[in-house]
Parts: C-alpha cells; sequence; structure tokens
C-alpha cells in the first residue's frame, strides 16, 4: 500500500470530519487566533472544545489524568452521558456517579490488557 492510501486509511478509522460554515471574512479571524497561539485550526478549535469541557470534568469530579484519555463527553441529567475515549470507544451512563465509575473501570481495563 502507497503512503497516500495508507494515510487515507489511517484517517478513515481513526478521525471523523466534520465541515465548519461560518460568516464571510471570519475563516480569517479565526486563521489569525489559532496562529496567535502558534496553531493549526484544527488544533485550535480541538483546544476550545476540549476548555469547554473543563467545566463538565470539574463537576463530575473527574481526575487529571484520566482527563486526557478521554475525547470528550456529551448529554445531559435527563438523557445520560456519553463518554468518548481516544480510542474511539464510547459508553453510556444514566449519572455522573456512573460517569466516574465507567472511565475508572475502562482505563483499568485498558492498563490490564498492556503487555
Amino acid at each position: 500500500m502507497d503512503r497516500t492510501k495508507y494515510k487515507n486509511a489511517h484517517r478513515a478509522v481513526h478521525y471523523d470530519r466534520i465541515e465548519l460554515s461560518l460568516p464571510r471574512g471570519m475563516k480569517e479571524i479565526v486563521k489569525g487566533l489559532a496562529a496567535d497561539k502558534n496553531l493549526s485550526v484544527n488544533a485550535y478549535l480541538i483546544d476550545l472544545i476540549r476548555k469547554d469541557q473543563e467545566g463538565l470534568f470539574d463537576t463530575m469530579q473527574i481526575a487529571e489524568k484520566n482527563r486526557q484519555k478521554i475525547s470528550g463527553i456529551s448529554g445531559n441529567m435527563h438523557d445520560g452521558y456519553d463518554v468518548i475515549f481516544n480510542d474511539g470507544r464510547t459508553i453510556l451512563c444514566r449519572t455522573k456517579r456512573e460517569v466516574r465509575f465507567g472511565i475508572i473501570s475502562y482505563l483499568t481495563e485498558d492498563r490490564q490488557s498492556l503487555p
């Protein structure tokens, strides 16, 4: 498999894509803000999303060492929470307590599977 095909296959398996529409002129503003922080636009947007989720992580009392292994948490106390890990696995939890327990259980299983 040539390098381009390998990279495209890797992206298809490990990443989701999203199209973002901005009002005319805002694209340059976003690029400038990202450049000011020496980040790509993609890295800048991911950083903003992670910072936005910090409040949720704080209210759920998720340890800092575990936060680094989580891509995000979505949901609410009525519908439950989806915890998305960096490896793509998602767990559904009904309560904040289940979120904490689920994260610890998943990461403990992950560590045990390491050689």
